[in-house]
């Protein structure tokens, strides 16, 4: 499932299709946010909040949508949703505002039972929406709502990483993994699909900046690092 071909970076997820209202009104919003989540981390995918309530209104329009405004999502109801899915209260996941969304065993269970009900998403393919990416980063400094994740952010923690000061002065010879894990800011025992996540997000924030030179570094950190990632 991780390697359709349908869903490679954040904009397919444009190409989402949505369920028929009646297939998923029933059920609650929190296990809805965990089928979302659930397929992020398929596509290795970061689980922002952006990136879930995108999914999960192309996915679920009537159960994420804002009011009166149904063709865009309601951050808050995503908000609430995720606060509820915490251990405190449906157990289903965890949470960081810079990082995203992480379910636990409880919300795999959930986002799978939900998959045997209504089935895996469906995507459009063709005709997909433009997304501009110029007026999104125009909000920052007008807006109180601080993202989850900016993508100048991630790609100045790229910059001061000793791997790619290594990869930009030709001396990469003694590239470890260590330098990896630190640059993506996770530990050894990390799950290899929670690296991966990781470097995607890396990868994404530099195509949205259009940074060639990072892209091109972390497309080499990805080779060179492949069997440690994957293990």
């Amino acid at each position: 499932m991780a390697d359709d071909p349908k869903i490679r970076h954040r904009e397919d997820l444009l190409s989402l299709e949505p369920f028929e209202k009646s297939t998923y009104e029933k059920y609650a919003l929190t296990s809805l946010t965990a089928y979302s989540v659930f397929w992020l981390n398929e596509w290795n995918l970061g689980t922002t909040l952006e990136n879930v309530a995108v999914t999960g209104h192309r996915m679920f329009p009537v159960k994420f949508c804002m009011v009166s405004w149904p063709q865009f999502p309601d951050m808050n109801r995503i908000n609430r949703s995720v606060l509820q899915m915490r251990p405190k209260y449906r157990n289903l996941a965890t949470s960081l505002s810079a990082k995203g969304v992480f379910l636990n065993p409880n919300g795999i269970r959930e986002a799978k039972s939900l998959i045997q009900r209504i089935g895996a998403p469906t995507f459009r393919g063709e005709n997909k929406l433009e997304v501009p990416t110029e007026s999104v980063r125009a909000e920052r400094g007008r807006s109180s709502r601080v993202r989850s994740v900016y993508p100048q952010d991630l790609l100045s923690a790229v910059r001061k990483s000793k791997l790619f000061s290594d990869y930009t002065k030709g001396d990469v010879g003694e590239a470890e993994a260590i330098h990896l894990i630190g640059l993506l800011g996770v530990y050894d025992h990390t799950p290899s699909s929670e690296k991966k996540r990781k470097l995607k997000e890396f990868q994404e924030a530099a195509r949205e900046l259009n940074d060639k030179e990072i892209l091109e570094f972390l497309n080499w950190a990805s080779r060179q690092f492949q069997k440690y990632l994957d293990k």
